[in-house]
């Protein structure tokens, strides 16, 4: 067994993760360091072409002949609480749940948005405080189904997503499925959500991707949007997309250089 030690920007991790899965990685530890960077350690049985597929993240090669890769990166995921009412734990976590949370059970694996990303950490607290009782939510880009399952635990009345992958479709269907939760999950876009048919839009992707579904967001949102997955420096791009669609920003909330925006339509209300 060999480890791959590749040192990015704390904003990259993520993304860098889901590269070194797709690469044949075993497991992967990630540990923050000074500066808004970070670690990752990720176990490969085959090291031929690492050095040179991530030259740019100052790769370093160890062999590791008796390492227990799946036991060490479990202990890179340690339960965490979020907001008031949300208490995060990776689905073999024994610990009982504080009291007053509610166990949202997380699923790491080859999909992005396990819960650790401040931008999905802000969607869930913009949730847990904005979220209409009763609410209709469509989870636009749905990943892993976290941000789905969080709003289903947060009172929603009914929860789907969509995701242009398929492969991430997969992965929220089966993660829904095994927390009890109804999977209404579909692989492709919002052209295929009714006009006025949610009331609640969150969305956890790039500024850029959110600029282009603007319209869209507009169309199928009767009220609110959570918007995030985006930095700062991008902040008011998405701001200024919105507001051409009758959109106010009510709060902007900020973890780590990352941004989410809470946005209200009083023309749909």
């Amino acid at each position: 067994m060999y480890s791959l030690f590749l040192e990015c920007p704390e904003q990259d991790a993520e993304l860098l993760s889901s590269e070194l899965w797709e690469e044949g990685a075993s497991g992967i530890q990630e540990e923050s360091l000074p500066g808004s960077r970070c670690q990752l350690r990720a176990w490969f049985d085959d090291p031929t072409g690492l050095m040179q597929r991530f030259a740019p993240f100052q790769p370093r090669l160890e062999v590791d002949e008796d390492v227990d890769w799946e036991q060490a990166s479990r202990q890179a995921w340690q339960p965490f609480e979020i907001g008031d009412r949300l208490y995060l734990a990776p689905e073999w976590d024994e610990d009982p749940t504080p009291r007053g949370r509610m166990r949202l059970t997380i699923h790491p694996g080859q999909a992005l948005g396990t819960g650790d990303h401040p931008a999905t950490q802000l969607c869930l607290e913009a949730l847990e405080k904005h979220l209409p009782h009763s609410a209709v939510v469509l989870d636009v880009g749905a990943g892993t189904g976290i941000l789905m399952a969080g709003a289903a635990l947060l009172g929603a009345r009914h929860v789907a997503g969509c995701d242009i992958e398929y492969e991430s479709i997969a992965v929220a269907y089966r993660n829904l499925l095994t927390d009890g939760l109804p999977p209404h999950v579909f692989a492709g876009s919002t052209r295929a959500v009714r006009s006025q048919s949610v009331d609640l839009v969150v969305a956890n992707i790039n500024a850029v991707t959110h600029e282009t579904l603007a319209s869209e967001y507009a169309r199928v949102s009767r009220r609110w949007l959570v918007l995030s997955g985006f930095p700062d420096r991008h902040a008011a791009r998405v701001r200024a997309a919105l507001k051409r669609h009758g959109f106010e920003v009510v709060e902007t909330i900020e973890k780590n250089e990352w941004v989410c925006l809470v946005l209200w339509n009083e023309e749909n209300s």
